[in-house]
């Protein structure tokens, strides 16, 4: 009934954008895209029934869930528009990423986005739920440069409701706002608590180049803060895009065998530093991607996974592309992620350094209304 709902949203939305298009030629803007992939991974891993984290292996997997199988990974409708002053906006997601929008119990639709934004000539206020700042990369796969996402974007937030101040000055930028906590907390309840978290970046451009420090400070539950540090370099040069980034996260944790909202599982003390670097072009609707990261993980990885104590990944991967007509996009990707720690499951060994995963993806993302 729930699946059914949010379909009879996602149409209604979709209808009546259509008819406001006519009268307001600041839009609505619909959105569209699809994401399908397959993905194998030569670790051939059996997961364990029982098993309460999530295993390092699917963190290599498009869909971050399932490995020797078809997925749908994403499929997402928007809408975006002005009116006047206020200008708006709406993700509504299904597939396989949905869960990490934080919105549904069941993970296959999520709302991802939904905000109200007010220019006042002098800076933009925004309410509702508003995308992060944080990180280089985002859910969407039609956004990011490589089938799989880097291991720095499975400890960064998505979304966060609350409400924020941004504005520019010249090449300068920046933001801050007040956020229920770290990420989306429902199914639980948003904001279960009477604590709140502070969200905010700073950015500036240089030429091609774009730099953006944010960051986050959130107590959950009254049991754990979460601190988060994120700095982010890219550009492009003509057919050529760049960029790196580096994460830090800190967990403090009053109880670390209570569960820690919006975390299911106890979540103990952590620490985890990542730098990762991009590097690619395009070339006649043929696309190369190759990245390069550093992952340490102290104690458990604090967001959505967890992994041995003190373990450091290094993670390398190449993705090609090419666009068949139009929005339509097909990738193939190799990736190797090669760990400290006997950390991924083995179909032949308890437990493995090394992981190798090749991965297809079909992206679908037509413009609306050409």
């Amino acid at each position: 009934m729930k699946k059914f709902i949010a379909l009879l949203a996602a149409g209604a939305l979709a209808t009546g954008s259509s008819a406001l298009a006519q009268a307001d030629e600041g839009g609505p803007n619909l959105t569209f895209g699809a994401s399908t992939s397959f993905t194998f991974d030569f670790n051939d891993p059996d997961r364990p029934p029982g098993l309460a984290v999530q295993p390092q292996n699917e963190r290599l997997y498009a869909n971050i869930e399932s490995e020797e199988s078809f997925n749908i990974d994403l499929v997402q409708l928007g809408v975006s528009g002005t009116r006047g002053p206020v200008s708006y906006g709406a993700k509504v997601d299904f597939g396989d990423l949905a869960r990490f929008t934080g919105d549904d119990d069941d993970g296959d639709i999520g709302l991802q986005e939904l905000f109200l934004a007010i220019d006042t000539g002098f800076v933009t206020v925004s309410a509702g739920r508003v995308p992060t700042p944080i990180g280089y990369e985002s859910l969407e796969p039609w956004s990011i440069p490589n089938i799989s996402h880097s291991r720095a974007w499975l400890f960064q937030p998505v979304n966060h409701d609350g409400l924020a101040v941004s504005g520019e000055v010249g090449n300068f930028s920046g933001m801050i706002g007040v956020v229920n906590g770290f990420a989306v907390n429902d199914p639980v309840g948003n904001n279960i608590d009477d604590e709140y978290g502070i969200i905010g970046y700073v950015g500036a451009g240089i030429a091609d180049t774009n730099l953006r420090l944010s960051g986050i400070y959130s107590e959950e539950s009254d049991q754990a803060e979460f601190i988060e540090l994120n700095l982010v370099v890219s550009g492009n040069v003509d057919r050529f895009r760049y960029g790196a980034e580096t994460t830090w996260l800190d967990v403090e944790t009053d109880d670390p065998f209570a569960p820690t909202p919006p975390f299911p599982a106890p979540v103990p003390d952590s620490r985890v530093w990542d730098v990762t670097g991009y590097f690619g072009g395009t070339w006649s609707g043929f696309s190369l991607d190759l990245r390069l990261s550093y992952t340490h993980e102290n104690d458990t990885d604090a967001t959505r996974a967890g992994a041995t104590a003190n373990t450091g990944i290094w993670s390398v991967t190449s993705t090609g592309g090419y666009e068949i007509t139009d929005g339509v996009v097909f990738r193939a990707e190799y990736r190797v992620d090669v760990a400290s720690d006997d950390v991924f499951l083995d179909e032949d060994a308890p437990n493995e350094d090394v992981d190798h995963v090749i991965q297809a993806q079909l992206m679908w993302t037509p413009a609306i209304g050409d």
